[in-house]
């Protein structure tokens, strides 16, 4: 089990149909990492006061190349809840 529960909330639900195939499957597997470690040495800590918020990129995609940015807040556990990594805004590009 992981300590960690990645939610991405249905406002980004048209940004990831957009996706190719291989862009979902890209942003799937960081989707999978941070579900493990959300402080991954891959990502790294915006300046913002009062809140853990992160960005991490995506290998490039099978199909164009491009890699895809998550920008994402953690949410620390608390007691026996898992903690949560919350994502907040998707780009892609090359």
């Amino acid at each position: 089990m992981t300590l960690w529960n990645v939610e991405v909330g249905p406002q980004l639900y048209d940004e990831f149909a957009h996706l190719s195939g291989p862009g979902r499957r890209a942003v799937h597997d960081v989707l999978d990492w941070l579900a493990l470690d959300p402080r991954n040495p891959s990502s790294s800590r915006e300046p913002i006061a009062g809140a853990e918020l992160r960005q991490i990129s995506t290998a490039p995609t099978a199909d164009t190349g491009d890699r895809i940015t998550i920008l994402y807040r953690i949410h620390p556990p608390a007691g026996d809840e898992p903690g949560r990594v919350e994502v907040i805004f998707v780009m892609s590009g090359p």
